[in-house]
């Protein structure tokens, strides 16, 4: 008994600490993670990491992200099913008086963050779109 409930539970655990939390809840905002919320794992901030670099990268760039450093990752899970919002900063590693502030509004095409790459982007404000112009 003790061993098909290990055989349910360990690829349940699994598939929850890669997968977006909360992707299909609707009606309010979460918040995930921020100063003083930490509900993501070290792999979920990872891939939310890599999807606002792409956004950025799709809008503006792209970039050498080894010429940058992370100042802070916000992640909220937004009303509408699959949608999130990440506010990303960070500063140039040798001009570190600059932070640069970007907010992407994402949906994900699967809650499965091994594909961090397939989503689409709701809303983009970037720093970075107003020291290209």
């Amino acid at each position: 008994m003790i061993i098909l409930a290990l055989a349910f539970l360990i690829p349940q655990m699994y598939c929850n600490a890669h997968s977006a939390p909360y992707c299909y809840s609707s009606g309010t905002q979460i918040t995930l993670q921020n100063k003083d919320t930490h509900k993501l794992n070290d792999y979920q901030k990872q891939q939310f990491t890599k999807m606002v670099k792409l956004a950025i990268d799709k809008k503006d760039g792209p970039f050498d992200w080894s010429t940058y450093q992370t100042v802070s990752l916000e992640v909220y899970k937004m009303k509408k099913p699959s949608v999130y919002g990440i506010i990303y900063k960070i500063k140039p590693r040798f001009h570190q008086e600059n932070t640069i502030t970007n907010s992407v509004i994402i949906k994900l095409s699967d809650r499965d963050l091994k594909t961090y790459h397939k989503f689409s982007i709701l809303g983009y404000s970037s720093d970075f779109s107003n020291y290209l112009n």
